[in-house]
């Protein structure tokens, strides 16, 4: 647009502009957003500070600077602690995570073109598209909803994945995916896109696409496969297949606050510019380790709690009772950081919370996964294990098996599993054979 506006209203925007940065740059001293790496509202707010750099330094090159060197600071690092996330995902979930990685993807394509800074070889935007892939149910449509989230993506994806295409993949994946979710997007009701996000990441989806890249699906794509996401402590079964009869999809979790890598590095502190919990922000997660969903023949039938309370029945884990030490649901009680709109993550030992995938295995249509989450409860609770397995028959048989082991002094007496259906009504239907009960 700037080669059709007059000088009046070019001089009106870049005012416009120079004020709202200088104030997105005030800010970022005192919100939360200016010192938590790897969250949503950092990336997005520190991307607009630079935009804002960029344009106005032309005018205005001394506070410009300081601008551009805030964020870039702030960027750099954010990629540097990616790349200790060795699966390509991201702690707040797919959707949560798309509103990340459109600003990032933005980030290292400005980054190149300004300052000849190049992360396109970095492991993790290499190993991003699996977080797209494998998560994604079957007919393209809906994502897996660990962590507040909706039915699926807050922004693109398609722009990421014609980015990572473009410029890491070079394999036409990403380009085929993107016209998966194209075409088989919903045009309304819960998983269509607000209008808000709809047509926010449209340009850089029209500056980034390479025709030459022939779309073309990954290697052995249309059989079942399962994905570990180690860092993230998810594992999924089925993800980016067609919604045919027999195509099922499956997620477990079990894992660490704020994955695997942000918290050892919280833990270990192996870096001074890291200030613990207070550099970072995972209340988007919930109390879920040892969770899971099911999607035989691609019909959820076990779901997520998605945009909810963080209570963990609604994550399909498991409660106990009596607890001294409930908080919101008296007498039972579940993980660590429950009851609150945002997960509690520091206090009361959320900051230690941490669930493990023990194991996960497949072999044709059946597969295997279990995971600890003794570490994800209260030590009030006085328990010794949390053990939970999970079997896939064949695509439309599941076996849940939860092992629970406690001390001799543990106040608990009672357990209780929940398993949420966002779509259909569970109903308790008696076994009747010759008219009988």
């Amino acid at each position: 647009l700037y080669p059709f506006l007059d000088s009046g209203r070019r001089q009106k925007y870049l005012e416009k502009i120079e004020t709202a940065t200088q104030e997105m740059y005030e800010t970022s001293k005192v919100r939360g957003w200016g010192r938590q790496f790897v969250h949503n509202h950092q990336t997005t707010n520190m991307l607009s500070l630079l935009l804002g750099a960029l344009i106005v330094e032309e005018h205005n090159s001394k506070q410009a600077n300081v601008w551009k060197q805030t964020a870039v600071d702030v960027m750099e690092k954010t990629m540097f602690l990616l790349n200790h996330v060795v699966d390509g995902t991201l702690d707040e979930g797919v959707a949560y995570g798309s509103y990340t990685s459109k600003s990032i993807t933005q980030y290292v394509f400005l980054a190149k073109r300004h300052f000849g800074m190049n992360h396109v070889d970095d492991n993790w935007l290499r190993m991003h598209f699996w977080f797209y892939y494998s998560t994604l149910l079957p007919g393209y449509q809906r994502t897996v909803g660990i962590a507040d989230s909706n039915y699926n993506w807050f922004y693109g994806p398609e722009s990421q994945l014609v980015f990572l295409d473009t410029f890491v993949l070079k394999n036409g994946a990403g380009n085929w995916l993107a016209s998966q979710i194209r075409k088989h997007r919903p045009k309304d009701g819960p998983m269509g896109q607000s209008s808000s996000q709809r047509w926010s990441t449209l340009h850089t989806e029209y500056l980034w696409y390479n025709p030459e890249l022939t779309a073309h699906p990954p290697v052995d794509h249309g059989t079942p496969k399962m994905h570990v996401f180690p860092n993230w402590g998810v594992v999924t079964y089925g993800g980016g297949l067609p919604n045919t009869q027999t195509n099922t999809f499956l997620s477990f979790k079990s894992g660490k606050i704020g994955g695997r890598a942000v918290f050892d590095i919280v833990h270990f502190q192996p870096y001074s510019w890291i200030k613990g919990w207070r550099s970072f922000n995972p209340g988007h997660e919930h109390p879920d380790q040892n969770s899971f969903t099911f999607a035989p023949n691609g019909q959820v039938f076990v779901s997520e709690a998605l945009y909810g309370p963080k209570l963990s029945h609604l994550n399909n884990v498991l409660v106990f009772a009596p607890s001294p030490t409930s908080h919101c649901n008296e007498p039972w009680e579940g993980q660590l950081g429950e009851c609150s709109h945002w997960l509690q993550w520091v206090g009361n030992g959320t900051e230690d919370s941490a669930g493990e995938v023990i194991t996960a295995s497949q072999q044709g249509e059946a597969m295997f996964v279990s995971g600890e989450a003794v570490s994800a409860y209260s030590s009030s609770m006085k328990l010794k294990s949390v053990y939970r397995s999970l079997l896939l028959l064949n695509h439309q048989t599941l076996l849940v098996v939860d092992h629970i082991e406690k001390h001799e002094d543990s106040p608990l007496s009672l357990v209780s599993a929940f398993f949420h259906n966002l779509d259909i009504d569970f109903k308790y239907v008696p076994l009747r054979f010759l008219n009988k009960f």
